[in-house]
């Protein structure tokens, strides 16, 4: 039964024009006079050029698809450009070329310009440009283009589908947002959060006899070259702070206000020069360690475009014991749960939970017995001294 339904698909159209044929030819034989004879010569050469429409083979050459801007944050508009090219030049009247799209937002939104008609005659390429307003976050993936040649009534009609996939990478909306070194905050009063003493070997500030154990990039080979005594290069000594930031990806309706506070707070303090590590948990715990260059952090923020939400997972991190060795641990959530709060305790000696809630959340009475644990509300729309809000008393 498939296989001849999907026969008379193929050849309905070819089916048509031939009965049209038949019946006007059988109309003016059997009716006679002169407007029988009129009608089938008015009709005939459409049906001549139908018939030889649907026996002339035709093919798309290639397509492509250009979108700018390559980089785009959620809410940002792109502009898509599709260029195609056929094989032939036979006169077709019109085609219509739609866009076939894998994406659930896309589909929903019912987005506006991903089809459109051209009128053909003996040309051979064609472009049409069209406009994504307002793109949510997330990986939005092209499959192909679907064409279809008619002629002037739609008597004919063929239909080609051309395979060109691509994925727009929506990235999380970065807000600005004033840095400002995080404090750790005791009952007798506050400190700077830990520190580590790290050489910065991006610069050499002097030189010093060579010890056994240095590295072999730190010899100065210039000055043994002149003196002959190996020397080795000193760098300066600087303070790093290392933070711990970690996004529960548990469901909830600020879900995008989690991922763009996330995503925000790692870029300022990495563009401050910051140590920080990265951890998505939920149903699976992705780490990034030290995240130091803007390679590493592109890595994080395309994991964070594609992140999802995760139903009824509670917050749990694997490797807990390699997480105890930063100074201060950084959660970024929407929901404080009694569960969360003796994870957080077992995890760090220090940590700052980002709650964001339209209104400030009350403090139950577990949260008050944890005083290694600062809660910090966050208002969705305005992020900017959320870092100086921190150092308050």
């Amino acid at each position: 039964m498939k296989k001849w339904r999907a026969l008379f698909e193929k050849s309905k159209h070819f089916l048509l024009v031939t009965l049209l044929i038949l019946i006007t030819f059988c109309y003016a034989m059997f009716q006679g006079g002169f407007v029988s004879w009129f009608v089938f010569f008015t009709v005939s050469p459409f049906l001549l050029y139908a018939f030889i429409f649907l026996l002339v083979k035709e093919a798309i050459v290639g397509v492509e698809r250009k979108i700018e801007p390559s980089h785009v944050e959620s809410g940002q508009s792109v502009k898509v450009t599709i260029s195609l090219e056929r094989k032939t030049r036979f006169p077709f009247a019109y085609m219509l070329m739609e866009e076939l799209v894998n994406s659930e937002p896309l589909i929903q939104s019912k987005v506006q310009g991903t089809s459109v008609i051209k009128f053909v005659g003996f040309r051979k390429k064609f472009t049409w440009n069209y406009t994504l307003d307002s793109l949510p976050r997330g990986e939005h993936r092209y499959l192909g283009v679907a064409i279809v040649f008619s002629d002037f009534f739609g008597w004919a009609k063929k239909r080609t589908v051309m395979e060109s996939e691509q994925i727009v990478l929506v990235y999380p909306r970065v807000r600005e947002m004033v840095y400002a070194t995080l404090q750790t905050k005791f009952d007798m009063g506050s400190m700077m959060s830990p520190y580590s003493v790290v050489k910065d070997t991006s610069m050499a500030v002097g030189l010093r006899e060579y010890v056994p154990g240095d590295r072999f990039s730190w010899i100065h080979w210039k000055s043994f070259a002149k003196t002959q005594t190996l020397q080795s290069k000193e760098f300066e000594d600087r303070q790093s702070q290392e933070l711990l930031l970690v996004l529960h990806t548990g469901a909830s309706p600020l879900f995008e206000e989690k991922v763009e506070l996330a995503a925000s707070m790692l870029q300022t303090i990495v563009q401050g020069r910051g140590d920080i590590s990265f951890v998505s948990s939920g149903a699976k715990t992705k780490v990034f360690p030290l995240i130091q260059s803007e390679k590493q952090l592109d890595q994080v923020m395309h994991h964070l475009a594609a992140i999802k939400p995760t139903e009824n997972v509670e917050f749990q991190l694997r490797n807990q014991q390699s997480f105890k060795q930063v100074a201060s641990l950084l959660l970024v959530t929407t929901d404080v749960s009694d569960q969360l709060l003796h994870s957080l305790a077992n995890l760090a000696k220090y940590c700052i939970c980002f709650v964001i809630a339209e209104r400030p959340p009350s403090q139950t009475e577990v949260a008050k017995r944890y005083k290694q644990i600062q809660f910090v509300h966050v208002d969705p729309t305005d992020y900017y001294h959320l870092f100086t809000e921190v150092m308050k008393p």
